[in-house]
């Protein structure tokens, strides 16, 4: 049974009577809504989601909110949208003109992506980023609310021996950097596959170094690479603490959309090689040791990371300390903050 002293909250995604942590995008759903249920009750298709992602009853069809909420929430579903009270959000992407125009406000991940909706340069045409998702001159709601993204709590959690040893099967032993998600031609990070490739030529295989790549990959790999094809999710936790280190992608959503990749890596301690951009910075923090500028600097990077220094070590750390930011907690107070500020949701009264 729902608190009446919480926030009730509706959300949706697409026409899914469930969502199940089966792909980014609604894994990346199901992170929010988490962190929303940390102080509201979040009800994903007129049902009440557990803490842990799960149904008392898991519905097998779409219904209509049987009762009134304080904030509807939807992603690209524009019919259930437009059918729905006030006060109601939805994601700024994709775009959907009828969404956005009834929208009282728009979602975003990140403050570089906000700054960039809400300035004068959103139609832009240099702006790949926007070019690629949204129509020249197009409007915005007249409220952009940063939510941030969140770990996991199963990414916290401590790893069991048994899937350790799995990791270390998987990666056969060598000292891996990985890349996880979505591998295409745009997104697989060339600076980087070019840093790992001097790295091993620099080791005159003393220590065996490779590339490995799991999740949706559509193009050929580098050579001498691992393809560790689709990694149930829950083991990937055992798989990043299991790297040497992850690798951030180069592509023009990178320089605007926030990363769960990113988060998973810091979560578990592994260290992250990025190029600098305001999104890595938001996230990693602007002093943080693993951006890189140039090839250079990035084959620097990769090599410290190689050669046994306390430089790994260094990186872990930093990264464990900062996890605290992005904690279902703290992203959850976070959010309720840039919500009742973006009046979305009634304020709370003092105690």
């Amino acid at each position: 049974m729902s608190d009446p002293m919480r926030p009730r909250i509706f959300v949706q995604f697409l026409d899914k009577p469930f969502i199940e942590p089966t792909r980014g995008d609604m894994i990346n759903e199901l992170r929010f809504y988490k962190a929303l249920m940390t102080f509201a009750d979040v009800y994903y298709n007129d049902h009440l989601l557990h803490p842990d992602g799960t149904f008392e009853i898991r519905p097998d069809k779409l219904y209509a909110p049987s009762r009134d909420y304080d904030l509807y929430y939807v992603r690209a579903n524009a019919e259930l949208f437009k059918s729905l009270p006030h006060p109601k959000v939805t994601m700024a992407l994709p775009y959907n003109e009828e969404m956005f125009a009834i929208a009282d406000a728009l979602i975003v991940t990140t403050q570089a992506w906000k700054d960039l909706l809400g300035s004068n340069g959103a139609s832009d045409p240099d702006h790949a980023f926007l070019q690629k998702w949204y129509p020249k001159g197009f409007k915005t709601s007249s409220k952009i609310v940063n939510i941030r993204q969140s770990i996991d709590a199963l990414f916290l959690k401590e790893i069991s021996p048994q899937d350790r040893f799995e990791a270390r099967a998987m990666t056969t032993g060598a000292g891996v950097f990985g890349f996880f998600g979505r591998v295409t031609d745009e997104t697989i990070p060339q600076t980087l596959m070019r840093a790992i490739q001097t790295a091993k030529s620099r080791a005159k295989d003393t220590s065996p170094l490779l590339s490995a790549f799991a999740g949706n990959i559509r193009i050929a790999l580098p050579k001498d690479s691992l393809n560790l094809g689709t990694v149930p999710y829950e083991k990937m936790p055992a798989l990043l603490s299991g790297c040497l280190a992850t690798l951030g992608q180069e592509c023009a959503d990178s320089s605007y959309l926030g990363s769960g990749k990113i988060l998973d890596s810091m979560a578990v301690g592994t260290p992250i090689v990025s190029r600098r951009n305001l999104v890595r910075e938001e996230q990693l923090g602007a002093d943080y040791p693993g951006l890189f500028d140039t090839q250079e600097e990035a084959n620097e990077i990769i090599w410290k990371l190689c050669d046994g220094s306390d430089f790994s070590t260094e990186l872990s750390n930093y990264l464990l300390e900062r996890r605290n930011m992005f904690t279902p907690t703290s992203n959850g107070a976070f959010i309720r903050q840039a919500l009742e500020q973006a009046h979305m949701l009634p304020a709370r009264q003092p105690s």
